[in-house]
């Protein structure tokens, strides 16, 4: 068993590895998870399933049973991927990160459903075979977790620290999230909306909403690229709850449509 009193006595540095080294394992898993999922019916009627209880549980706010569902979810896409040692060398990360992503639960995930759309998207992504996008989905996963956890550990000291720093990093970690000036503001860069929103001017060129707007549809470009997503789960990925005005705005900044982005 893993002491795991040990990560109390891991430096910031020392865990961001360790979450870096997870985050790659997991995304090398999900790649060849997704490489194989023709084959493993089986696997992906087990992870929907495993999904549908890490949801319920979110919402019932039960750690407990997240956490179970949570670990079966990440070892079934670890099994899928049928690499000789993975098991092992995934799981000593897992256990050496799991008491420092437990703590504060309640404080990390105020809204489940985002934690919630994160699973989904990932085991998603792996059942349409896609390796990219299955290898994307896993690697954003574990360093939002990650970022959550240290943003939330640091708030309490850097009130009086670069507001502008925090809000872009919060910004760029919660794309797929509804995002406003004025809780960002008050929550994260801990200033005003009317200052925070000069900042961005200032430094960026663009208003607030500009700024993020070109965050989301730089992110789309990328996953129309590199992907085969489907476009309409690319734009909920990035934020957009209504396709059409997600193809009005790319076309508006990349003078194409997303259509003709991934087939010019």
């Amino acid at each position: 068993m893993p002491d795991f009193a040990y990560w109390k006595m891991m430096n910031t540095t020392e865990l961001r590895r360790l979450s870096e080294l997870r985050s790659l394992l997991e995304g090398f898993a999900a790649r060849h998870a997704a490489s194989h999922a023709a084959r493993s019916p089986e696997h992906l009627k087990s992870l929907r399933s495993i999904l549908k209880r890490l949801t319920k549980s979110l919402r019932a706010r039960d750690y407990a049973g997240f956490r179970e569902a949570d670990l079966e979810l990440h070892e079934t896409i670890i099994e899928m991927a049928q690499v000789p040692q993975l098991k092992a060398a995934w799981r000593l990360a897992w256990d050496a990160l799991l008491q420092f992503h437990g703590q504060g639960f309640d404080d990390y995930y105020p809204d489940a459903r985002v934690l919630a759309d994160e699973h989904e998207h990932l085991v998603e992504t792996i059942a349409l075979g896609d390796p990219a996008a299955a290898e994307d989905a896993a690697r954003s996963h574990v360093e939002a977790v990650w970022f959550r956890v240290a943003e939330k550990t640091r708030a309490a000291h850097e009130k009086h620290g670069d507001p502008l720093r925090r809000a872009v990093a919060h910004l760029a970690f919660r794309l797929h999230s509804p995002l406003k000036l004025t809780e960002v503001a008050r929550k994260v860069a801990f200033t005003s909306a009317g200052n925070l929103s000069r900042l961005f001017r200032q430094h960026h060129g663009l208003s607030f909403q500009g700024y993020l707007q070109k965050l989301r549809l730089e992110k789309a470009a990328e996953l129309l690229t590199i992907t085969r997503l489907p476009i309409a789960r690319i734009a909920k990925r990035v934020g957009y709850r209504d396709v059409s005005r997600f193809g009005q705005h790319f076309k508006r900044m990349h003078q194409m449509t997303p259509g003709q982005w991934r087939d010019p």
